[in-house]
């Protein structure tokens, strides 16, 4: 196999990246935007138990990375002991495995795979979303759902169910729960406001300040927020033979969906992001999405949700589905898709490793030239005089130094390591439910 072209300086980096983010109290203290370091925002930039932008997050970078250091397995444990503190400090509402003590249970985990430690730790945290499971699992109801979060990756029963998968010894039953679920939303669909809709419908704006645009809330159909998630964890539960009654046919129902709302350009097939009632009304084929790859919109995400859901079902249309939405990606100038950051979530690193994880099994040496591109453009990102080597892109905001696994350096590194080392699926990209 031929070596990423941009390996070597690919490795460099992260191994740098990896060095700036060593000490938690520090990496906390330097989160922030330098050129307004008072600006108000929304969310804060770090959370001591947040997966995407706090202490479990970057613990994966000493966790995830192909080959640890000497000093790793102490990094990385002085970030659980700070988000452990923190969980223990904190009462917290029912959440994913973005926050709260979900974002700390696969943090752990990884740990656990890592040095083979943390058992007593990950079984309390294993018992702990065994009883969110059971306390919070959603029920399946004849009208929109209140949040895409009841259901999604990021804050929903997708997120939740991967890593119930991980410990599917422990958490069977658990497990089980969840993909009846998501096998249940699946069938079958639900009025509202006269037109039939997939019972996926919520009534949420894809953002907030967007409500009065959505009066009718909206279908989501992205890997992050909306229905590929699901989708995802479905057919790597089937992969992995844990299957409950309806789930091939759940599995069929949400690939004929983006089957459905695939619209069909020259160049191969694109999806929006999202749907509004009008949308819905007009068709697939009323106007060309607006393109802008990434993880958690659109192709490459839902390209690797088609994709596990080919291999699970061993169906071949699927997995070609999965190459052609890749195609637009060749014929189209990169720097017209609207990525100004390195990030994981929507950026040039996430590009780079989602293409080399689909690509695994394509074998098309075009995507393995663009792979490396992507990592061409991740790399010209880093600056040595950032605090963490790269920044990220905020919305309303100018750039800030942030560590975070989703957003920020620990992500990004972690996708150079993989890409330097010639793997694509890890242990850490589970989070992502590409693998």
């Amino acid at each position: 196999m031929t070596a990423p072209r941009h390996a070597d300086e690919a490795r460099d980096i992260a191994a740098q990246v990896f060095d700036r983010l060593a000490d938690p109290e520090a990496t906390a203290a330097d989160t922030g935007i330098p050129a307004a370091p008072h600006i108000s925002l929304r969310d804060p930039l770090w959370e001591d138990l947040s997966l995407s932008s706090g202490c479990p997050g970057v613990s994966l970078a000493f966790t995830g990375r192909t080959t640890p250091g000497p000093d790793d397995a102490a990094r990385a444990h002085a970030y659980l002991v700070r988000a452990m503190r923190a969980t223990a400090a904190t009462a917290h509402a029912p959440g994913g495995i973005y926050t709260g003590p979900g974002a700390v249970a696969f943090a752990v985990l990884l740990a656990h795979r890592a040095t083979g430690g943390y058992r007593s730790a990950l079984g309390r945290l294993d018992d702990h979303q065994r009883r969110l499971v059971r306390r919070a699992l959603p029920e399946v109801r004849d009208t929109p759902a209140t949040t895409n979060g009841e259901f999604e990756v990021v804050r929903g029963m997708s997120g939740i169910g991967r890593y119930l998968l991980a410990r599917r010894e422990q958490c069977e039953e658990e497990l089980r729960l969840v993909l009846t679920y998501l096998t249940q939303m699946a069938h079958g669909d639900i009025t509202h406001r006269g037109h039939r809709v997939p019972r996926w419908w919520t009534w949420a704006a894809p953002k907030l300040g967007q409500e009065a645009e959505m009066p009718d809330g909206h279908l989501n159909l992205g890997l992050s927020h909306g229905v590929a998630g699901p989708l995802a964890l479905l057919s790597l539960a089937w992969q992995q033979g844990a299957v409950v009654d309806g789930q091939r046919e759940a599995i069929e129902q949400l690939v004929g969906l983006l089957e459905q709302w695939a619209y069909d350009s020259p160049a191969g097939p694109l999806w929006p992001q999202h749907l509004t009632l009008e949308d819905w009304q007009g068709g697939p084929e009323s106007a060309p999405p607006r393109q802008r790859p990434s993880w958690c919109y659109g192709a490459p995400g839902i390209s690797r949700a088609v994709q596990l859901a080919g291999f699970a079902l061993g169906n071949a249309e699927w997995l070609d589905l999965a190459h052609r939405s890749l195609l637009p990606f060749l014929t189209t100038d990169p720097d017209s898709w609207s990525i100004d950051n390195s990030n994981l979530c929507h950026g040039w690193s996430g590009m780079m490793h989602l293409l080399a994880v689909l690509n695994e099994s394509i074998a098309d040496k075009r995507l393995t030239d663009l792979a490396d591109d992507m990592a061409a453009r991740t790399l010209a990102q880093f600056h040595p005089h950032y605090r963490f080597g790269f920044r990220a892109t905020l919305t309303n905001a100018p750039q800030g130094d942030i560590p975070a696994f989703l957003e920020g350096a620990a992500g990004t590194a972690l996708a150079l390591d993989a890409y330097a080392h010639g793997r694509t699926t890890t242990d850490w990209d589970m989070a992502l439910l590409v693998a």
